[in-house]
């Protein structure tokens, strides 16, 4: 066999034998991906902060107030106050019952703002406290 041969089986038994790597390199791979797909099975499915953290909820609602981020929608906003103010988030109580008692995002209505602020007032709201103050003067 001449030297030209010789070479030429020696780099094809060379690449031959770096198919065969590369293919148990992508195997591998592959057996691991799976292995990961099968441990996240077993994690248990946590729910998004925005279902269940108030602070989350009223930060959301403030992003809707202004327009910062996503397009300013006050019904929008009054909805994510409502969730948090409904799992007892004082500010977002505050404002859920201001956006009501001047109909912003939803229709004015004095008896629903002060609800909401007498739910914040009772977690000693001071801003629910002078709002509850300050209308039961205008009452009498």
């Amino acid at each position: 066999m001449d030297v030209k041969s010789a070479f030429s089986v020696l780099l094809l038994c060379f690449l031959l034998s770096s198919c065969g790597e590369e293919k148990t390199v992508e195997a591998e791979k592959t057996v691991e991906a799976k292995k990961v797909v099968e441990a996240e099975k077993t994690i248990p499915e946590r729910p998004k902060a925005s279902d269940i953290d108030g602070r989350a909820q009223y930060e959301l609602a403030k992003k809707y107030e202004s327009g910062e981020g996503v397009p300013q929608d006050f019904a929008e906003a009054a909805k994510w106050r409502r969730k948090a103010a409904e799992q007892g988030h004082a500010d977002a109580q505050v404002s859920l019952g201001m956006m009501y008692d001047i109909g912003l995002g939803v229709p004015k209505n004095y008896t629903e703002a002060a609800k909401w602020f007498r739910k914040a007032a009772e977690q000693g709201n001071a801003n629910a406290k002078e709002w509850l103050k300050q209308n039961a003067k205008e009452d009498n």
